[in-house]
């Protein structure tokens, strides 16, 4: 299935910040055990290349992308350990270059309409709005895409999205999947309630429903 597609069909992208190895792993089989397909882990510490390689290995059905790309190498780095797809913070032309020239899914980052007429002529399907809550949440995002609507590109709105924030967003048309890291809340995975986690999972599959 192309990727694309995939990661159409699930209405929220869950989000893993910041977490040791082993708490990851727990996270992602709660997550999966829930109904969740699709999943991104960020770039945001030492070991999370590692654990991306881990995850991978572990969960070969899951869609796995990686955040926060901030640099052409690690688009070589994630695609060695098998990961399907990547989101970045920003846009950056040489980033984006890159992972075109590699054959790699890149979702790109905006924030305003030069950035994502940017991305519109540089033929990208799917860019990431962030952050979206602290500059004005789906009013913004509205505005913002007004007069992009007749091109065809998706919309990825992450940063701040609360769980009862999403069905705001999901109710546009242009609006692909929303990011979430209400799914995967740090107090619980810090204290080993994965079964909570689990129903976090399931809202997010009852979202398309």
């Amino acid at each position: 299935m192309e990727i694309l597609e995939q990661l159409g069909r699930q209405p929220v992208l869950p989000i893993i910040n910041h977490l040791k190895p082993k708490n990851t792993i727990q996270t992602v089989e709660a997550l999966q055990n829930g109904g969740v397909k699709n999943l991104e882990i960020t770039l945001r510490n030492d070991f999370a290349l590692s654990v991306l390689k881990s995850i991978r290995i572990e969960f070969p059905d899951l869609m796995l992308g990686a955040g926060t790309i901030l640099k052409e190498q690690q688009i070589d780095q994630l695609q060695e350990i098998g990961i399907h797809f990547g989101v970045s913070p920003v846009w950056n032309q040489n980033i984006w270059e890159k992972a075109v020239q590699n054959n790699f899914f890149l979702i790109p980052s905006v924030l305003t309409p030069s950035e994502l007429n940017r991305a519109v002529n540089c033929e990208c399907r799917l860019v990431k709005v962030f952050p979206i809550e602290p500059i004005g949440g789906y009013n913004y995002l509205k505005a913002l895409i007004g007069p992009f609507r007749h091109v065809g590109l998706k919309y990825l709105p992450t940063g701040g999205i609360s769980q009862d924030l999403v069905t705001s967003y999901l109710g546009d048309p242009d609006v692909f999947t929303v990011g979430g890291s209400w799914v995967t809340p740090r107090n619980l995975i810090l204290n080993s309630k994965f079964s909570m986690i689990t129903k976090l999972a399931k809202k997010v599959v009852s979202f398309a429903n």
